[in-house]
């Protein structure tokens, strides 16, 4: 059996290692200045070369040097790693062997010394898919090995991989390989292998492998088995067929009619290409190519494969249309991926329509037909106090007292504060869970924010001393003769929202209805004056009076 290519031709040396200079480079003075780490973490795309690069320093610390810190290839050492024979490297598949019972084992082992050379080198490839669990008893490992162990970690998912374990490790970033650079190497490949191709056929292959190298060499094997035998050349024509690409002449032609927005011919050419039997897939995708080599031909930008996109129909073309033009063409055909049945021209006859459509311009916002958006709660509120109609305002004389609404924060802060002043802090406190509304017609409601300080309040006012302090404190507040009434307490609602508005001139309705003045009673002037007589007995008690003050109801005092 013969061996694959991407395993007969991997390096065996740093200078053989493709488009990683800035790495191997680093390695290779590490191990002439005998300053290698203990860990090490590779990461980067698919078929860069981690595990080459590991390998190869695993030969570089067990085997001989030259004078540029390349191991010798004919070293025992060397040779035996080569053929996966070498007991002192220990390679491990971290997608199979994940679990926390693993990496115990793994830390077991590492004490023991090494049976051969003078490391034993521990090679964890895909080291993301490890648990855990297992990233946890790793990390005392990993962080203090045993001076004969260097660890090597291979990830192609950096970000999966705990940052505790990154911080442990020396790290280097595998970077995806250049179009020149594989194809550098598969062309000594073929030179080697005795292969005839062209350099077109080499282009094509790389650009399909996106940088990776044993892709590249994959495919390079499948077409020399395929196309190569009996000494005859590997086409381009042939490389397109086999990796379903199709024809480039058919997807220029199609690429051109596509940008000159001409359905008619692109729907003729795509079924001139299914008469034919072409991979409509492969057509597909290589339209996208001649599209995106066209959009950097339209801003001077080259690469290896424009010369697909410099034909004359193509430049053409690309000098009439825009770039959003470009743009929107490959969009549509890399949208389009209902190619289930591969026999059936629609879904690429679809795609091809909505390339050549023009793009649908975003509607401009209207400020004069554009619909407004619907306010919120709080933006509504005041639009229905300002839909009231307004309360007519009666005729004002100099006599009366009414205020525009509610009382302001500021004077109820005022009435407050010169109680305290005044000696009447326990009023204050109590007034201070009050709501007022007012004054409405020489009336000042007071609504309690709580049931038990409506209690409070009667006593309050049934003391002669207190009524004269409100009295003075009101008139200097007010400017004018207030007549304080208790109110309904509040209600859960009402304590949640804001304070209600009221109508200029007007109280609230439940102000106005409750600043009504009953009928007069019997030995008072009227019902406010009445309202605030109400209250328990007067006791001439000193005692007394301090629990009155501090806002008590004592209503009887039984002797000793």
């Amino acid at each position: 059996m013969s061996t694959v290519f991407y395993r007969k031709w991997r390096p065996s040396k740093f200078s053989d290692v493709v488009g990683q200079h800035h790495i191997t480079d680093t390695l290779r003075r590490a191990v002439m200045t005998d300053r290698v780490a203990h860990a090490y973490l590779f990461t980067g795309p698919r078929g860069v070369g981690k595990t080459s690069t590991a390998r190869i320093l695993a030969k570089a610390l067990n085997s001989e040097t030259d004078d540029t810190g390349d191991p010798i290839p004919d070293a025992p050492a060397s040779i035996a790693i080569d053929n996966g024979a070498y007991v002192d490297l220990i390679e491990i598949d971290a997608a199979s062997n994940r679990g926390i019972d693993d990496i115990r084992a793994l830390r077991d082992r590492v004490l023991l010394r090494p049976a051969l050379g003078q490391f034993k080198v521990y090679i964890i490839d895909e080291v993301h898919m490890l648990t855990d669990q297992a990233f946890n008893a790793l990390l005392k490992t990993l962080e203090e090995p045993p001076p004969q162990v260097v660890m090597i970690l291979a990830t192609t998912d950096i970000h999966k991989v705990p940052a505790t374990i990154i911080s442990r490790c020396q790290r280097f970033d595998f970077r995806r390989l250049t179009n020149h650079d594989v194809v550098d190497r598969l062309q000594l490949i073929c030179d080697a292998e005795e292969i005839s191709t062209d350099s077109d056929t080499l282009n094509l292959v790389a650009s399909v492998a996106w940088g990776s190298l044993r892709d590249a060499e994959n495919l390079l094997e499948q077409l020399a088995v395929s196309f190569g035998g009996g000494g005859s050349a590997v086409t381009v024509e042939q490389a397109r067929e086999m990796l379903g690409i199709g024809d480039a002449t058919a997807a220029a032609e199609l690429a051109a009619a596509i940008i000159n927005l001409d359905p008619k011919a692109a729907l003729e050419i795509v079924e001139r290409e299914a008469g034919k039997g072409a991979e409509l897939r492969g057509l597909r995708d290589g339209v996208i190519e001649v599209l995106r080599q066209a959009l950097l031909h339209k801003h001077g930008v080259t690469s290896l494969t424009s010369e697909i996109a410099t034909a004359e129909a193509i430049v053409a073309a690309t000098d009439k249309a825009s770039a959003a033009t470009i743009m929107h063409s490959i969009g549509a055909l890399a949208q389009q991926n209902r190619f289930a049945d591969n026999a059936s021209p629609l879904a690429l006859e679809v795609a091809v329509l909505q390339a050549v459509a023009p793009p649908t311009p975003a509607p401009a916002a209207s400020t004069s037909q554009a619909p407004s958006r619907a306010p919120s709660a709080s933006q509504q509120q005041p639009a229905r106090r300002q839909s009231q109609p307004p309360t007519a305002a009666p005729d004002v004389t100099p006599a009366d007292t009414r205020s525009d609404g509610d009382v302001s924060d500021a004077k109820w802060d005022r009435v407050l504060q010169e109680l305290t002043n005044l000696g009447g802090t326990p009023i204050a406190r109590i007034l201070g869970s009050v709501q007022p509304h007012g004054p409405v017609d020489n009336v000042l409601m007071l609504r309690p924010k709580y049931a038990n300080i409506a209690d409070r309040l009667k006593v309050t006012f049934g003391n002669a001393q207190n009524r004269g302090l409100l009295k003075q404190v009101f008139a200097s507040v007010y400017g004018a003769e207030v007549q304080p009434r208790l109110g309904n307490a509040l209600s859960e609602d009402e304590l949640e929202s804001d304070p209600p508005e009221s109508a200029p001139d007007a109280a609230p309705p439940e102000v106005q209805s409750e600043a009504t003045p009953p009928a007069p009673e019997s030995g008072s002037e009227n019902g406010a004056s009445a309202r605030m007589e109400e209250g328990p007995p007067e006791i001439d008690d000193p005692m007394v009076q301090v629990f009155r003050n501090v806002g008590a109801a004592v209503t009887s005092v039984e002797p000793n």
